[in-house]
């Protein structure tokens, strides 16, 4: 009898909605335990660990650099996995959350595709990803005033530019216009103190309705620098562009500027 009166309460209890779902404090808690993090392991190198790893990585190391870095809308695939050896063989901690690992996470895009806006709140869903990330890193030893770049690709990219919660030193943005139809999409929330890097192809086939062209150097500030890659630039449509080297000097030349 106890038994099916818990049973009954549970099916008649109200459950959280989608946007509830997206603040969830323990929704965010499973994206940050199950980040993907890369850590320096010597010049050049990098080896991956987890974030319950992080406070002892940090009691060995001294003034780290932090990259959080927000995936595309496919989560955590091999443009994560070789970014994050990337910026940690160059010194820097790179801590990704699993934006995945979510219980409950509608489908956002269709890549074979190239159409986005299948969940239009994911964006506020990634900015609590990224806001609860940076609250665990300033929370672990030696981090509260350490510099942290955001970083972000594609939805990420988006998440990044029209972040606004908490500080950072400089962001990143590849693979995003900062144009869009929709309102909260649009545009470039970054304060003058931190500065931006935009990196996009101009025939990147992700934004061939009108609405989404352009580049984030229409919404910067001299503190920002907009890379507009045109042809005969072979990367002119190309989505994922810091997989070359070009462009990683770009970032790796950015980032030692500001951090």
């Amino acid at each position: 009898m106890i038994c099916r009166l818990i049973i009954l309460i549970l099916l008649i209890a109200p459950r959280p909605s989608l946007a509830d779902t997206g603040n969830d404090p323990a929704e965010l808690s499973h994206t940050w335990q199950q980040a993907l993090v890369y850590v320096p392991s010597g010049p050049g190198k990098a080896r991956r660990i987890t974030t319950a790893d992080l406070p002892g990585f940090l009691q060995r190391h001294e003034t780290p650099k932090i990259v959080l870095y927000a995936h595309g809308c496919s989560g955590i695939i091999n443009i994560g996995r070789e970014s994050g050896k990337f910026y940690a063989a160059h010194g820097y901690i790179f801590v990704a959350p699993d934006s995945f690992a979510r219980r409950s996470k509608p489908v956002s895009c269709r890549p074979a595709l190239h159409r986005g806006g299948l969940h239009r709140a994911v964006l506020a869903w990634r900015q609590a990803e990224i806001t609860y990330g940076l609250t665990r890193l300033r929370a672990l030893p030696g981090l509260k005033r350490a510099p942290i770049a955001l970083v972000g690709h594609s939805e990420g990219g988006i998440t990044v530019a029209t972040y606004h919660g908490l500080p950072v030193t400089a962001r990143i943005i590849e693979g995003w216009t900062c144009h869009a139809g929709w309102r909260e999409y649009h545009g470039l929330n970054a304060p003058r103190r931190e500065p931006v890097l935009s990196l996009v192809g101009e025939n990147d086939p992700w934004f061939r309705l009108p609405e989404l062209q352009g580049d984030c150097g229409a919404f910067m500030d001299g503190n920002d620098r907009s890379y507009v890659f045109r042809k005969p630039n072979r990367l002119h449509n190309h989505h994922w562009l810091s997989k070359h080297l070009p462009v990683r000097e770009i970032i790796l030349k950015f980032l030692a500027q500001h951090m």
